[in-house]
């Protein structure tokens, strides 16, 4: 599986597909964002699985594997950085979703940090960090160069 970076097809899918799930859940709002609303057990084990793709492989995107599909979208990420380790430390009230704030290890450079991801959808489940969350659903997300545009850099 390539690995998920600004410049891969993959990751333009899935910044189109966030994106889509950005306009319905906020179409809606109130009772409706309810149905987007994985359960408890559901949402922490797509937060785990997300959390350990990055752990074991160092990716982000599609977790191969699961049912329901689970994808992870986290651009904050420095893309030489290793997950060392990580720790739920809980469910915390959230607008949307369910929030988790996460205690994240990390290596190359090394830094311990405590962050926010929000699972959201049902089938199939987003995990988001809490900033690129905030960019989605904005309209802000980060767009990824396309090749075109690298060509035209050099």
């Amino acid at each position: 599986m390539p690995k998920f970076s600004r410049q891969s097809p993959m990751a333009l899918g899935a910044c189109i597909w966030a994106a889509c799930f950005a306009l319905v859940a906020s179409a809606g709002c109130g009772e409706r964002l309810r149905n987007f609303v994985p359960e408890p057990d559901v949402a922490e084990s797509a937060l785990v699985r997300g959390l350990d793709l990055w752990r074991e492989q160092g990716i982000a995107g599609e977790v191969p594997g699961t049912s329901p599909k689970v994808f992870v979208t986290d651009e904050g990420r420095v893309p030489s950085q290793k997950l060392i380790a990580y720790r739920i430390l809980g469910e915390t009230p959230g607008k949307s979703g369910r929030t988790y704030i996460v205690e994240l290890e990390l290596d190359e450079p090394s830094e311990r940090l405590k962050t926010e991801y929000i699972i959201v959808g049902i089938d199939p489940i987003w995990v988001f960090r809490r900033d690129d969350y905030e960019l989605f659903m904005h309209w802000d997300h980060h767009m990824p160069e396309l090749p075109s545009q690298l060509n035209q850099n050099e």
